[in-house]
């Protein structure tokens, strides 16, 4: 049996305590040791104390942050019964698919063992110890070896015999696709909250396929059909016969995605990062819509923790941006309010 009422309750409850909109303009004209305190006085602490006698900085911060999400997430799954934390299990699936992503790219980059760890956030400790042994890894061939046994070792093998550079875009395009296959085929039937669930699915597929179209066809990159996803309320069919961005632009006349593509192309424009900021919005927004609508279902979580991960990337932006030197009009750009 589900346990949505209690659930809710603690995701509402977190929810209450996240930085304000205007909280970020005050963050910017803070030092980094400034913002340390500040977060610490919020829901950072126990990362920033476990954390700050070896570390100082932006990567204290980062890792603070990192860690606190990380347990947000596990701690959901561990507060969940019945078919709530199933969808949860499912759901988290996405944090070890940004896992393996940042892992890769840091073995790719040559980082060190400890600088690919302050990226990553294990929700377990099954995943902690499996993440402990990629961090050793000296090659992407190594890593997705270290893979065997899970779930994506074999999609990651596939795409790595057929890639043709050293890009990585075929590996992390396999691990979106292992993981929005497996979304889909796990919605549960049956009850509102199924339902609901489902609406929110569609719509993440949905905004996954238009951002593929998107950075393929900004490329002037055609075909790649097999990177759409199905299982939204946007036939595939429709997507893959869209050979610009003018094109997808008309196709999607009609749909409650045109309004907020259509503003970013044309008569000159091509914005395509704010472009996929307002998806992202959109996805938010619709999310905490529905969470307001239907307080017995998996959505005050998933509204939680979609607003929990907009927090960290908002503070990690500031971090960076101050340590790389960029200028406070640059770094609000990146904030997502």
């Amino acid at each position: 049996m589900s346990n949505y009422s209690y659930v809710a309750t603690r995701a509402r409850s977190r929810r209450s305590r996240l930085l304000p909109a205007e909280a970020y303009t005050q963050l910017l004209n803070l030092e980094l040791s400034e913002i340390a305190r500040y977060i610490q006085d919020l829901e950072y602490r126990r990362e920033i104390d476990r954390y700050g006698s070896k570390l100082s900085g932006a990567d204290l911060i980062e890792t603070a942050l990192v860690d606190n999400l990380a347990g947000d997430v596990g701690d959901f799954l561990s507060f969940s019964t019945g078919r709530l934390r199933e969808i949860l299990m499912v759901y988290a699936e996405r944090y070890r698919v940004e896992n393996l992503k940042n892992i890769l790219r840091g073995v790719n980059q040559q980082m060190s063992p400890e600088d690919i760890e302050r990226l990553v956030c294990p929700i377990n400790q099954v995943d902690k110890e499996l993440y402990n042994r990629l961090y050793e890894c000296k090659t992407i061939d190594d890593v997705i070896s270290s893979l065997e046994g899970t779930t994506y070792h074999s999609d990651l093998k596939k795409a790595s015999e057929n890639r043709s550079q050293d890009s990585l875009q075929p590996l992390e395009d396999a691990l979106d696709m292992a993981y929005y296959h497996h979304l889909v085929e796990n919605v549960p039937s049956g009850g509102a909250d199924a339902d609901i669930y489902h609406s929110f699915v569609q719509l993440k597929v949905d905004v996954a396929n238009i951002k593929t179209i998107l950075r393929l066809r900004h490329r002037e990159i055609k075909g790649h059909n097999e990177l759409l996803i199905s299982g939204g309320s946007i036939k595939t069919e429709l997507l893959s016969s869209v050979q610009n961005i003018n094109d997808l632009v008309n196709a999607l006349e009609g749909t409650k995605y045109h309004e907020l593509i259509a503003p970013h192309f044309g008569e000159g424009k091509a914005d395509l990062n704010s472009c996929v900021h307002d998806l992202d919005h959109y996805i938010a927004n619709r999310t905490k819509r529905f969470s307001y609508l239907y307080p017995l279902s998996v959505l005050p979580v998933l509204d939680y923790l979609l607003r929990k991960e907009r927090e960290v990337y908002n503070l990690r932006a500031i971090v960076r941006g101050k340590q790389t030197g960029l200028s406070s009009d640059r770094i609000e750009e990146l904030v997502m309010v």
